[in-house]
């Protein structure tokens, strides 16, 4: 037995590092490595945004300039403009608040309901319109004795004339009535007159009606007046017993 030490009978070859790098297991959730980032690329980016924020602001503002910017008083608050509303149509309704003026007759027969002039007149004293006062009758049959009421209703030549008067002609007895129109001016001023001289006024039949009467030892006279929508119907009469006269005129007219 040899005292050397036994030499291995085969080839030794050294263990040799592994060619291929060694890569990171990423399997799991191993961090990937970080990459660097290029300045010149983040201030690119940068400046591009910033570009596209002056633009939008740029085009808002242009669009506003188109519209125009609502206007201002002098504390700033926005004036509102009122805008104006159509004017609606008049309609039948409101064209009807004034009541129409009648249509005037022509002749004083129409004055009256049938029948009424045969009342009065029965017994052949007293005749509408006697042949005797036709001449006269537009001139000198005023149906007021009032001198400022007189010169009124003799100036309105386009009026109806009538009387009531004995057939034999003259007398101090009968009535006379005069229709005529007038503007509302003159209709306030004949008011405003016999309320002065002291007549006894009052509504009546949506209209005015004044009389006055007197005693004397000749007899008794009044007038009675009826003033409505343009229309006056002026009467003065004298020892007459009839009634109703102008109020049945008035009827007629202006009927209910």
């Amino acid at each position: 037995m040899s005292d050397q030490p036994e030499q291995p009978t085969g080839s030794f070859q050294p263990l040799e590092p592994d060619s291929a790098a060694a890569q990171p297991d990423v399997r799991y959730g191993a961090p990937a490595p970080k990459r660097k980032r290029n300045p010149l690329v983040i201030w690119l980016s940068v400046l591009a945004a910033v570009l596209v924020i002056a633009l939008v602001v740029v085009i808002g503002l242009l669009v506003v300039g188109q519209r125009g910017t609502p206007a201002a008083d002098a504390t700033g608050t926005p004036t509102v403009t009122a805008t104006a509303e159509p004017t609606p149509a008049p309609t039948a309704t409101d064209a009807a608040v004034t009541p129409a003026a009648p249509v005037r007759p022509t002749d004083c027969t129409q004055l009256f309901p049938a029948g009424y002039i045969d009342s009065v007149t029965e017994g052949g004293i007293l005749e509408l319109n006697p042949a005797w006062a036709q001449p006269d009758l537009a001139t000198e049959f005023i149906g007021s004795n009032d001198n400022a009421l007189v010169a009124v209703i003799s100036a309105n030549t386009d009026r109806l004339n009538c009387i009531l008067a004995k057939s034999s002609g003259g007398g101090d007895l009968g009535i006379t009535t005069n229709v005529l129109v007038v503007d509302a001016a003159t209709q306030a001023a004949a008011i405003a007159r016999m309320n002065e001289a002291g007549f006894t006024c009052s509504e009546e039949t949506g209209g005015t009606m004044c009389f006055t009467e007197t005693t004397e030892d000749a007899g008794t006279y009044g007038e009675r007046h009826f003033l409505r929508d343009g229309t006056w119907i002026a009467t003065r009469w004298s020892n007459t017993s009839i009634t109703g006269w102008t109020q049945t005129i008035v009827s007629t007219l202006f009927p209910a």
